[in-house]
């Protein structure tokens, strides 16, 4: 567990945070590059999935309402429940933002490279495909309806 690229990156992270140290400018800079591509690229993956496929067998699997569901609505509402039920809204002055901003990462659709991985190591690439699709499409709906009961709340 411990050699898992995602679990060096964070400890990584820590060490440089805890111990204050810089990164050089190159290095800084660079990884400012790569991170202002992600979302163009989440965005022409997802469209090729999209593209690729036939919208009618997208709807046609019904275990994938169940997890779409649980995905976007479910999970996303019990946050929002427990943060207002918490207070954690009243610890800074800027708590509702930072709040906010982990209520969408919560409730936004699957990432596209679920679907990448599971194309990488063939496990199920086009159920992944449909997950994802299903996914932003539905978010298009439940995202705005997330956001609208936490500001109302």
């Amino acid at each position: 567990m411990f050699l898992n690229i995602n679990i060096i990156a964070i400890i990584i992270g820590l060490m440089l945070f805890m111990f204050q140290l810089q990164l050089p400018n190159l290095v800084v800079e660079t990884f400012s590059k790569v991170g202002s591509m992600m979302g163009p690229l989440a965005m022409i993956v997802i469209g090729m999935l999209i593209g690729d496929m036939d919208i009618k067998s997208i709807f046609v699997e019904k275990r994938t309402y169940i997890i779409s569901f649980f995905r976007l609505i479910v999970f996303p509402l019990l946050m929002v429940v427990i943060f207002k039920l918490c207070g954690l809204s009243s610890l800074t002055h800027d708590a509702d933002k930072i709040l906010l901003i982990t209520i969408l990462a919560a409730c936004a659709p699957p990432a596209a490279t679920v679907t990448q991985f599971a194309q990488l190591y063939n496990k199920h690439p086009g159920y992944a495909s449909i997950m994802n699709v299903m996914g932003v499409i539905f978010s298009i709906l439940t995202m705005p309806l997330i956001i609208m009961i936490y500001q109302l709340l």
